[in-house]
């Protein structure tokens, strides 16, 4: 009742000023006096500043009116954009793609055009985003793609919806200098430096809530979390954090730096800390699967701060660091540790170094992100449901944990601890999920025949007339499904490593950067999907493909601009299960390597070779892909990431 009485109180209160606007200047009524005088002039083209605490320079913006009517540009180096939108009709709905794929779009709306002719300004932001996704009944704001839907944005709704984000976000907007009542975050031009309305983009972050839709969150309790849809109330005030926006800036330069030099180690001081370590490794390329070689001459972005916490009596912050590598053809992040220093380090050019990087402080090289799947049958074995399938992607490679036999997991949304191990695969060097349940570490030499890292909390079928129940004995399937709402953001997981014996060798807290998801919110995923020519010819046992095959050049649709792009294909994957009358009964894994080729207008393509594994490295020689023949089984795998999230588009024959 609380909820809607102050959404309709804040609708009475916008009616009122509306009313009040209207009502100004008026001077009787005269039909007359209107029909003679002259159609006011609106503007003729939009822009504004698209920023998620840092500008997003060649981001791609797309702008859809009311009419389906589109119009495209990209931001320039300051993340600035101009649109004409001349001869289009209002409301518009205005979508920026991050040009290098990290994170996903920002999402703006402008209900009606100025009058006059200077540009109208719509700023494409974390906080515009939210506003949109309050305009929504699914809290997804790309939702307002349909025509249906963008009809429905007025300005009252998106007054409604700022008014309740000010209100929500009254200490962050004090915190800066920036008046509550009346801030704008769409129309209000503001500069991407840190400071002012860009330093409360940099506080909050807008996250995938379980079911799909998004939730608004502050770095500083990030357990705190406001549901964004249509029925957002002002019930919650997020905190302010406990540092300034800019806190880490000089952060930027400094790993930049470093770069350079080939130097991204613990004598990268001052920014790396002389006690730096990080899954295994005092480096900080290395420990995040990369070498020196391939960030020698990267530029560092912006640092983003997803949450401040405190451990051992130490004040601490999970961070995001962008970086484009030299050649500036690839971009990435690296998530990480910094603390706060007892005392600053005065710089050169006169600033200080408040923080540095402490890392994970694991001694094994490990990794734990949120994963969500669409897994499409093209047999019909009767438990090959189509399906989404959502948990956690725990990657434990073994070429940097040469020691580790095996490895248990514990955490929330973990009823019993999750078990892995080596696999009884080739072409692929992570340790496996178990295939069977485990009560205590396994012992050299079994192996695991699950081939997959990604453990299953969640799923549900595409179809309302099938059911999938998965294996009753099984190591990568949660015994019952969970709510992963009832999971924290940036929940830390505790792994524990065994040798070869079973004897403990060591434990790990590990963070999860990525929202916690239930499969549900595989509905609100735009998918990529496979070239069904390529998919019958290579996983049905009578296509042209279905012979051995040493490589195999894979073709995909894609969608990565527009009103709701799809997300990034990066990693294309191939598993292959021998059939009964094949010599072997090794499964036989392979990647591709490198960027796909955009091949057309949303189609791409990248070859696959068979025993190569995620680094590019061939772990078996004259190991192809079996034939897929009786009993065997093929799967082809698209996989990308956003915001932390694993995403796989996963097309199969027989499971």
């Amino acid at each position: 009742m609380h909820r809607s009485l102050v959404r309709t109180g804040v609708a009475a209160a916008v009616a009122f000023v509306l009313f009040q606007l209207g009502g100004c200047g008026g001077g009787g009524s005269s039909s007359s006096t209107s029909s003679s005088a002259p159609a006011a002039v609106t503007a003729t083209s939009v822009g504004g500043t698209v920023a998620a605490g840092t500008a997003l320079v060649g981001a791609t913006v797309t702008l859809t009116d009311a009419t389906g009517a589109q119009a495209t540009t990209t931001t320039n180096t300051q993340g600035a954009y101009t649109i004409s939108v001349k001869g289009m009709t209002a409301p518009f709905l205005i979508v920026a793609a991050d040009a290098a794929g990290i994170s996903a779009p920002l999402v703006s709306v402008l209900a009606k055009l100025p009058t006059g002719t200077a540009p109208a300004v719509a700023n494409v932001t974390t906080l515009t985003t939210a506003i949109a996704a309050m305009l929504t009944a699914s809290g997804n704001p790309l939702d307002l793609a349909s025509a249906t839907a963008l009809a429905k944005v007025t300005l009252p709704s998106v007054q409604i919806a700022t008014i309740t984000l000010d209100t929500i976000l009254a200490k962050i907007l004090a915190q800066n200098g920036i008046p509550t009542a009346g801030f704008d975050p769409i129309g209000a031009a503001f500069t991407p430096n840190h400071t002012g309305a860009d330093a409360v983009i940099d506080t909050v972050s807008v996250v995938s809530a379980a079911n799909g839709g998004l939730l608004l969150l502050s770095n500083a309790a990030p357990g705190t979390t406001v549901v964004l849809n249509n029925q957002t109330a002002q019930s919650a005030t997020l905190a302010a954090p406990p540092a300034a926006a800019n806190y880490l800036e000089p952060l930027a330069s400094l790993l930049t730096s470093c770069a350079a030099n080939g130097t991204l180690n613990t004598l990268c001081s001052p920014a790396i800390d002389s006690a730096y370590l990080e899954s295994g490794s005092t480096d900080l390329a290395v420990a995040h699967g990369l070498t020196d070689a391939v960030l020698t001459g990267a530029v560092f972005g912006s640092p983003k701060t997803l949450a401040f916490f405190t451990r051992n009596g130490k004040q601490l912050a999970f961070v995001q660091l962008p970086f484009t590598l030299a050649s500036g053809a690839a971009a990435g992040v690296l998530y990480t540790i910094v603390q706060q220093l007892p005392t600053p380090v005065a710089l050169g050019n006169g600033t200080q170094l408040g923080w540095d990087l402490i890392g994970n402080q694991s001694q094994f090289a490990v990794s734990i992100m949120s994963q969500i799947q669409r897994r499409t049958f093209l047999d019909t074995k009767l438990n090959d449901v189509n399906r989404y399938e959502s948990g956690l992607k725990i990657s434990i490679p073994t070429t940097l944990n040469p020691t580790v036999y095996s490895a248990s997991v514990t955490g929330p949304g973990l009823a019993a601890p999750v078990w892995l191990m080596l696999r009884n695969a080739v072409g692929i060097s992570s340790l496996g999920l178990s295939d069977l349940p485990l009560n205590a570490a396994p012992v050299a030499p079994a192996l695991t025949n699950s081939n997959t890292e990604l453990y299953r909390w969640s799923w549900q079928s595409l179809s309302s007339t099938a059911n999938f129940t998965p294996p009753a004995s099984s190591g990568s399937y949660s015994a019952q499904s969970i709510d992963a709402s009832t999971v924290p953001l940036y929940a830390t997981y505790t792994v524990t490593f065994y040798d070869q014996n079973g004897a403990q060798l060591g434990q790990s807290s590990i963070i999860n950067p990525g929202s916690p998801l239930n499969a549900a919110a595989g509905s609100a995923v735009a998918w990529p999907t496979l070239l069904p020519s390529f998919a019958t010819q290579f996983l049905t046992p009578s296509g042209s493909l279905a012979g051995v095959q040493y490589a195999m050049s894979v073709t995909w649709s894609s969608v990565v601009t527009g009103p709701s792009p799809t997300y990034p294909v990066t990693s294309v994957q191939i598993q292959a299960y021998p059939g009964t009358d094949y010599g072997s009964t090794t499964a036989i894994d392979g990647f591709s390597i490198g960027a796909p080729n955009n091949t057309t207008v949303a189609q791409y393509q990248t070859t696959v070779f068979a025993s190569v594994n995620a680094a590019g490295v061939q772990t078996c020689t004259n190991c192809p892909f079996p034939p897929l023949t009786s009993g065997g089984s093929r799967v082809v795998q698209l996989g990308g990431g956003q915001n932390g999230i694993t995403y796989y588009d996963m097309t199969q024959y027989n499971n």
